[in-house]
């Protein structure tokens, strides 16, 4: 049912968003960095891709590399419940730029799996090494919101850079194969660096938006699963 409810979101997000200018296209990879945080509902949705694509030894290999990325310090929904409280918050900084260990000549070899992170890049312009990704600020903070329920819908379980909650989820008996290719002092550490998903305090959104975010948010509310809205399967309805 989950799995159901985070490809919803998606097809929402998606549907929201296409009328965007994007300037992407196969083989741009500037913004496909490390720097990715997933829930354990969107590592186990690239784990089955991995195992249905026999590609379990050359996925192991990718997480067998010595890590370079900084752990998550802090999870969207805390940042979020801090900032709504009057709280300090330092979620931390993390300019690693380094490749994502999942690219293939520029290309992502999980495309059709990958995370509401990598799936909320974009940008009206080219990027590059000294030119940012350029997209409108309702973009961002619709792209947050949406970030913030997918963590929501993951809640009570892993939270973290990608490429520690990924190694947390091979002892599930289904991925165990792939976790045969590592050692399991690698797949501990990981396990120790991830954070657990919390539910929802509420939405980080500014006065400026002029409902934009606000209409995307109703879509997803008010899409259905079977006979329920997933608001109310959110709610725990």
């Amino acid at each position: 049912m989950k799995g159901t409810i985070l490809h919803k979101i998606y097809a929402v997000f998606t549907e929201w968003s296409h009328h965007l200018p994007a300037a992407c296209s196969r083989g741009c990879s500037t913004c496909c960095t490390q720097n990715v945080t997933i829930t354990a509902l969107e590592g186990e949705d690239i784990l089955r891709f991995v195992t249905a694509e026999n590609l379990s030894s050359w996925f192991a290999a990718k997480l067998a590399l010595p890590p370079i990325h900084r752990p998550a310090t802090m999870t969207n929904n805390d940042f979020a419940g801090a900032c709504l409280e009057g709280r300090d918050a330092d979620p931390g900084h993390n300019d690693n730029t380094s490749p994502c260990p999942f690219l293939e000549d520029h290309s992502c070899r999980i495309y059709p799996a990958r995370p509401f992170g990598c799936r909320l890049f974009t940008s009206s312009k080219r990027c590059s090494s000294t030119q940012p990704a350029l997209v409108p600020d309702f973009y961002f903070e619709a792209a947050t919101a949406v970030t913030q329920l997918i963590e929501h819908l993951g809640q009570r379980e892993y939270w973290g850079n990608m490429l520690d909650v990924l190694p947390a989820l091979l002892d599930i008996s289904e991925f165990r194969e792939i976790g045969t290719h590592l050692e399991q002092a690698g797949i501990i550490k990981a396990r120790l660096r991830t954070l657990t998903a919390k539910p929802l305090p509420g939405f980080l959104l500014s006065e400026e938006d002029d409902g934009k975010v606000t209409q995307l948010l109703e879509s997803i509310f008010a899409a259905e699963i079977g006979e329920k809205r997933l608001e109310d399967i959110l709610n725990g309805k």
